[in-house]
């Protein structure tokens, strides 16, 4: 019973010795707060950019923190290392301080600079990191945003031209109400993942844990453009109660397809709500959802353009503004591969390059239909009809 008292004794002591000795520890080593910005760099061969390290430093600290810059060979950082200093004042309990750095490269390409810390422990630096996008040619740069705007713009009017076509007909005869139900499920995922993925703190965390040296994909610009589109399909949805239509409903094959997808959404909603599954998974989820969507939805018009032997009602002027948005969307990815010399983001993103070319597919089967099959039942006299 001594033996055993004394056993408690030595253990409670050894418990409360640790526990002073971490205490101490976790006061002597306050973690300073650094913080890079901006974590994404373009430029061109030759050119500095700039980027800057923030500190915050409590004032308990009296230990300074050397940051070396770590690049590829063709990188010239400046300053290559970085001394924090805490430089406390009366009443005050935090420091913070700002320190600009300068780098330019030799050569084109994608780079990662990242921050050797000493002594390491004094810092998290799991998110310290810059990517650098180097071109050979500044105008292409500005060649590729003007692009981006194009196609972002044709995307943006496509339905708005159908919706106009619909109302100076006031019928949506001709148009597959299974195309606007596949567009319009596949489009709310989209939002979805877009939104929630940009917007909800949690879920991008859990991005970084599984991606260490990426940065969110989603941008505001994502946002806008999925609920825009949301929006737009909605508007074609409310026109096939307001206007007269053929009386076609939604085909089985359909239905069994939007079925499948809804209960695939429901559980793994479910097993996301329960924790069972991370949020990030259920967004996955439902960009396979969209992909699915995007694989099949066209094929409902083009049938039933082949029932009809006539694509009126469709509007052609819509199916030409895609096409032109997708050449041009696929011209930008290969234009900006070229002039950064990263072919890895066209290699990387395969579905998204292969997505490009079933649309376009679509887009020339549609216009093989309007100008070559049906060109006899074209309503080419009535001027109203785009």
């Amino acid at each position: 019973m001594g033996i055993a008292n004394l056993f408690s004794l030595i253990l409670t002591g050894l418990i409360v010795f640790l526990s002073k000795e971490t205490l101490a520890l976790e006061e002597s080593i306050i973690q300073t707060v650094l913080k890079i910005d901006p974590q994404s760099l373009s430029g061109i061969v030759g050119q500095t950019e700039s980027f800057s390290l923030f500190a915050e430093q409590p004032c308990t600290s009296n230990q300074n923190i050397s940051v070396t810059w770590n690049g590829a060979e063709a990188l010239s950082i400046k300053p290559s290392n970085t001394i924090i200093v805490t430089k406390c004042e009366p009443n005050v309990s935090l420091v913070e301080s700002k320190y600009s750095v300068y780098v330019s490269s030799t050569k084109q390409g994608r780079f990662l600079i990242r921050p050797l810390i000493h002594p390491h422990h004094s810092v998290d630096d799991s998110r310290l990191f810059v990517q650098l996008k180097v071109a050979k040619y500044r105008p292409l740069i500005i060649v590729s945003t003007l692009i981006g705007w194009m196609y972002t713009l044709c995307w943006t009017l496509g339905d708005y031209i159908q919706v106009w076509a619909n109302y100076k007909r006031k019928s949506v005869v001709g148009l597959s109400f299974d195309f606007l139900l596949l567009n319009v499920v596949g489009n709310c995922c989209y939002a979805t993942f877009n939104a929630l993925l940009f917007w909800n703190h949690f879920v991008e965390l859990e991005y970084f844990r599984r991606h260490p040296f990426g940065l969110n994909p989603v941008i505001a610009n994502d946002v806008g453009y999925a609920l825009h589109a949301v929006f737009g399909n909605l508007m074609l949805i409310v026109q096939f109660y307001l206007f007269p239509s053929d009386g076609s409903l939604v085909s089985i094959p359909v239905k069994i397809l939007i079925g499948g997808c809804t209960v695939l959404v429901g559980v793994c909603g479910s097993l996301a709500f329960e924790g069972q599954m991370h949020w990030l998974d259920f967004l996955y989820v439902l960009s396979y959802v969209k992909l699915s969507s995007n694989l099949v939805k066209y094929v409902p018009q083009v049938y039933m353009n082949f029932k009809r032997k006539s694509t009126e009602g469709f509007s052609i002027s819509n199916r030409v503004v895609d096409l032109i948005g997708g050449l041009l969307s696929l011209l930008q990815m290969i234009l900006n591969s070229w002039n950064f010399d990263d072919w890895q983001s066209i290699a990387g993103s395969p579905v998204k390059f292969g997505l490009g070319f079933v649309s376009i597919f679509f887009d020339i089967v549609f216009m093989v239909q309007h100008y070559v099959c049906y060109k006899e039942n074209r309503p080419d006299k009535d001027k109203s009809i785009p």
